[in-house]
């Protein structure tokens, strides 16, 4: 149990951090308000930095206070409760949308900026793609976390037919 109270510190210490970090990027979208030469010279990153990229960290937030919700009632009524796998799923689904959607926007930005030649991306172009593999690890996650939740549902009805059986 001493291992769920630190993730629970970590989760919360990771809440902290992405609150911060949304923050932030408010702040550096306000001031770059008066610097719109910076986003002029770039096709899609304004709208990216704008829109997306907040939208994307309140998904990630989101996932991660559901995660530490679940984290938290694992601590409160044990591993095997039905609160737990909800919130566990709801972490799974965020967090599948957030990497779907960091995919997505990564692919779209190459082929926005008209990068293809003969077909394929030119190496900054690859580059870049190959810097979004933390979406892909993130869906990763949000898989494992759908295991866990089910593995956490099998724990709960099993626990529940040992106590109708007693």
């Amino acid at each position: 149990m001493s291992k769920i109270k630190i993730l629970n510190w970590i989760l919360k210490g990771l809440i902290l951090i992405t609150a911060l970090g949304i923050a932030l990027n408010i702040y550096l979208y306000y001031s770059s308000l008066q610097h719109d030469r910076f986003f002029n010279s770039l096709k899609i990153n304004a709208f990216h930095y704008h829109y997306i990229s907040p939208l994307q960290s309140i998904l990630f937030l989101s996932s991660i206070i559901c995660l530490k919700i679940s984290i938290g009632s694992f601590i409160k009524h044990n591993f095997f409760n039905s609160k737990s796998v909800k919130y566990l799923k709801h972490s799974g689904v965020l967090l599948l949308v957030y990497s779907l959607a960091g995919i997505a926007f990564t692919v779209i930005f190459v082929l926005a900026n008209k990068s293809l030649k003969d077909g394929f991306p030119d190496m900054d172009s690859m580059a870049y793609l190959f810097k979004s593999n933390s979406h892909i690890a993130t869906l990763i996650i949000a898989i494992g976390i759908f295991i866990v939740a089910d593995i956490v549902k099998s724990g709960v009805t099993i626990k529940q037919e040992n106590e109708l059986t007693i």
